[in-house]
């Protein structure tokens, strides 16, 4: 089906649907409120004759045990109160009905008592369809002192207002489809004159798809069509940007991968270390069980970050991952000297810890700061010398690494954070790096609301601030 006729044929069927809706809606509208004025109406005059008849049976004075009399009085009573138009009864039995339809009091009852549908006082009201009559009756009980409870039923023929809502719908649609009709005809002419730009775009596009990527459409006119020219001709501006788009989302993919294997790296040091000790020192039970909890404890890290990193470092912005949490300090720098103890160990490298106050809480993800402390003692390892120390403290304005190594010239700082950019790649590569370690620190602190301050002089050492 060509464009042309599917825009043609949803518009003239929205149109229709939309007619049709708004009419009926206002059919049933005006059906309903007449109905309402109705019931309002009778129910009062219903109310009114209730009262009447009510104060007959009490002027009545007969005994309760009179029942013969009572029920005979009572249908005298309704008689002359409502009419022909309803009945009477008593347990269910019908006393007295003068009108050509039957009624079902029972139900009537229990519609009143259960069903919760519009009452006025204690009348009860509702439409039923009786010998092809729409019916709206009202129900009540009547008691009171010396006499018995009667069920009153009355009822008024609304069928008219249906036939009039009917025979106004009949009338209405075919007025509208009438109306429809002419419309449709001014719709199909005025699309074929719009569309006809559409055609000259086509053949613009099928030059560009061969390869032709100067082809542009002459722009006529400030309708929606003329603004679609000018996209069309800014898509094609733009080709070559979206190619670059193209091979930036593959570079980011490839990061992905390098940020998870570096992140893995460092536990499975832990772990290497731990077990090859257990190979090849004889330990007692004692430390050879601390060890065996370290390569436990690592293990299952690893296991959560496996799959949480994946996310973690995907261009999403979606943080649903990162659980947040009130942490203490002192206790994540344990953790941490845990795990890089292996590597200080092999570096002879002393980890100076201080935390003030000492019961200071952070909110964060235990795991991704795990990681990032890590990280930050890891490239401070590579940029120390055997002997020294590197400092980690935390305060309640932050967290820092400091070390005293080699430092980082002043013109590379503002590079550092970027994925695989190393200062000195044939040293950072020496010592198994691969320029992921600030990259993925700095997106930690971006998940965690924070900011990763680098302050740095060559032969003094570097100091990383994690800043909230």
């Amino acid at each position: 089906m060509k464009l042309f006729h599917k825009i043609f044929l949803q518009v003239f069927l929205g149109v229709l649907a939309l007619a049709l809706a708004s009419f009926s809606y206002l059919l049933y509208e005006s059906k309903r409120q007449n109905l309402n004025d109705i019931r309002q109406y009778e129910g009062s005059a219903f109310l009114q004759k209730l009262q009447d008849f009510s104060l007959s049976l009490e002027k009545s004075g007969l005994e309760r045990d009179a029942e013969q009399l009572q029920n005979i009085t009572a249908v005298n009573a309704f008689r002359n109160t409502f009419g022909s138009h309803g009945g009477i009864s008593r347990n269910n039995e019908e006393l007295f009905n003068s009108s050509p339809y039957e009624y079902d009091y029972e139900a009537l009852r229990t519609c009143r008592e259960e069903s919760g549908l519009t009452t006025y006082n204690n009348c009860y009201s509702v439409i039923q369809t009786v010998n092809n009559h729409h019916m709206m009756l009202f129900s009540a009980p009547v008691s009171g002192k010396g006499f018995y409870e009667f069920e009153v039923v009355v009822y008024k023929d609304v069928s008219d207002i249906y036939i009039r809502s009917r025979n106004l719908f009949l009338k209405g649609l075919m007025g509208t489809l009438l109306l429809l009709l002419l419309i449709s005809a001014l719709l199909y002419h005025g699309l074929y004159r719009s569309i006809r730009p559409l055609i000259e775009l086509k053949n613009a596009a099928s030059s560009i798809a061969c390869g032709a990527y100067d082809s542009r459409v002459t722009v006529k006119g400030k309708d929606e069509i003329a603004e679609l020219s000018c996209a069309f001709n800014q898509m094609a501006e733009k080709i070559e940007e979206h190619i670059e788009t193209i091979s930036r989302t593959s570079e980011e993919r490839r990061q992905l991968l390098g940020n998870l294997a570096h992140e893995l790296k460092t536990p499975l040091t832990s772990v290497i270390g731990y077990a090859d000790t257990l190979l090849t020192v004889r330990l007692d039970e004692r430390r050879k069980e601390k060890a065996l909890n370290y390569i436990l404890n690592e293990c299952r890290r690893l296991s959560r970050l496996s799959s949480k990193m994946l996310e973690l470092t995907s261009l999403s912005s979606d943080t649903t991952l990162v659980h947040m949490e009130e942490y203490p300090v002192a206790s994540l720098f344990d953790q941490v000297k845990e795990t890089v103890e292996y590597r200080l160990r092999e570096k002879e490298l002393h980890l100076e810890i201080s935390c003030t106050p000492a019961s200071l809480f952070h909110l964060m993800d235990s795991d991704l700061m795990i990681s990032l402390l890590v990280n930050l003692i890891d490239n401070a390892c590579k940029a120390s010398s055997p002997g020294s120390s590197i400092c980690l403290s935390g305060t309640e304005y932050g967290i820092s690494v400091r070390d005293f190594g080699i430092g980082i010239p002043k013109e590379e700082l503002p590079r550092v954070t970027e994925a695989f950019y190393m200062v000195d790649k044939s040293r950072s590569r020496s010592a198994g790096g691969a320029g992921l370690g600030l990259a993925l620190c700095s997106r930690i602190a971006e998940l965690h609301g924070a900011r990763l301050e680098i302050e740095s002089a060559e032969q003094k050492g570097t100091c990383v601030q994690l800043l909230w």
